[in-house]
């Protein structure tokens, strides 16, 4: 019990269903005021029956307090020993309608489903019983815990491995949403003209090792390598370029100029310092790497 019960959506939502059912209407009007269901539902009687509710769940709930197990069922129950101990007809079925009770089949009881979001099982009271925004708490936790594990529950063709791995990803990400870091950028987010300038890469250097991850250095290599083609000049003075459709016509000259390189190829002997090297993006977009293709092959008009 709390005291915002009074203004509970599920509440109000009660208060309205009884006033439209015959039952609770008959036992509800008097010689000074006699309702039916089609004119019952008004601001008038509304909140008169708001208090009723809340005065009717008391009972009730203490009474499922000392009488339910852990599972919050209470056995061979029905809807009348429910609205006998709420002491207002048609009370179950009002709560039944907003899922604060469920009708077990085969005349198994009545259980109260997440009992615990507003009350503790008298068994399990003590003179340290959590407070009400404790059992808040652990409600919201295993809410959340249940929605990761039908998560989970998608990959149970998996192996164990493979779970683990999932899981793993999961509490990586997780981390790094708490520390503020930047999650690794999948390629639908990429702008186009990169997406274009990775692609034209493999394209034009297949013998290259390829790019399968793109992650946050990659990404700002690229777009070093944009700005400098974007703001330098040729020998003529003239841009390199001024859109990222010259920046990419500019950059497969670029690529086609790295395979006359025998250094940046693999072609020929190499110092021992050099042996086992392979050139990579990261090397043609460093501004290494940029002033041995531009300076030792030539182009017509750079």
């Amino acid at each position: 019990m709390r005291g915002s019960l009074m203004t509970n959506p599920k509440v109000i939502k009660m208060a309205r269903l009884l006033l439209q059912d015959p039952e609770f209407l008959e036992w509800y009007g008097n010689d000074a005021v006699t309702l039916d269901a089609s004119q019952a539902v008004t601001r008038r009687h509304v909140p008169i029956v708001t208090r009723v509710v809340v005065g009717a769940l008391t009972p009730l709930w203490a009474q499922v307090n000392e009488c339910a197990g852990t599972d919050f069922v209470l056995p061979d129950a029905s809807l009348f020993e429910v609205e006998e101990m709420a002491g207002v007809p048609g009370f179950g079925r009002a709560m039944e309608a907003v899922h604060w009770l469920h009708v077990m089949p085969a005349s198994a009881g009545i259980e109260f489903p997440n009992f615990t979001e507003h009350n503790t099982v008298g068994k399990e009271r003590s003179t340290s019983a959590k407070t009400g925004a404790e059992r808040s708490k652990e409600y919201r936790e295993r809410k959340r815990l249940e929605a990761l594990e039908s998560v989970t529950d998608g990959v149970t063709e998996k192996s164990d491995a493979s779970r683990d791995t999932v899981t793993t990803e999961k509490r990586r990400v997780e981390k790094r949403r708490k520390k503020g870091a930047k999650a690794p950028t999948s390629a639908d987010d990429l702008p186009t003209w990169m997406g274009q300038l990775v692609a034209l890469y493999h394209d034009v250097l297949p013998e290259l090792p390829g790019v399968r991850v793109m992650d946050a250095g990659r990404e700002q290599a690229l777009r070093d390598f944009r700005d400098w083609v974007m703001t330098s000049k040729r020998p003529d003075g003239r841009p390199r370029a001024t859109t990222d459709e010259e920046l990419l016509a500019w950059a497969r000259d670029y690529f086609e100029r790295a395979r006359h390189n025998d250094f940046i190829m693999g072609r020929g002997p190499r110092s021992p310092e050099h042996k086992n090297w392979r050139c990579s993006i990261e090397f043609l977009l460093s501004s290494k790497g940029v002033k041995k293709v531009v300076e030792e092959t030539t182009a017509e008009g750079e």
